[in-house]
């Protein structure tokens, strides 16, 4: 149980560490003031300051604890809590990543229409 936890916990963690890299809002090409792939990498930079990781840590810890109180207010014993409460971080784990990778591209958008784009769609 303890490496399933990991390993959906570590690609959760990884893979929202790519989504920011690989995020490119798409912009109307006729309001561009400046080079588009350099400002890009300076919004990407900017937004990589609120790492995503962070979110999904906290969404475990947050979903551990909740999965086991649950578990033991039905009257579960053992195992059967580690089990829940597994399921809870995992969940959590996965849920704050996501919440965290909306976040950034949130921010390169707002960095990118700071810089003079018009951001079409995130």
């Amino acid at each position: 149980m303890k490496t399933v936890l990991i390993v959906v916990f570590g690609a959760a963690v990884l893979l929202s560490g790519c989504a920011l890299e690989q995020y490119r809002p798409l912009v109307d090409s006729g309001v561009s003031k400046g080079s588009y792939e350099a400002d890009l990498a300076d919004c990407q930079q900017l937004a990589a300051q609120r790492p995503a990781a962070q979110q999904a840590a906290g969404g475990a810890a947050v979903g551990a604890v909740l999965g086991g109180l649950l578990a033991a207010a039905v009257g579960l014993r053992g195992n059967d809590v580690a089990r829940v409460a597994a399921w809870g971080a995992a969940n959590g784990g996965v849920q704050g990543a996501v919440v965290g990778s909306a976040q950034q591209r949130e921010i390169v958008d707002r960095c990118m229409a700071g810089r003079g784009y018009n951001v079409v769609a995130p």
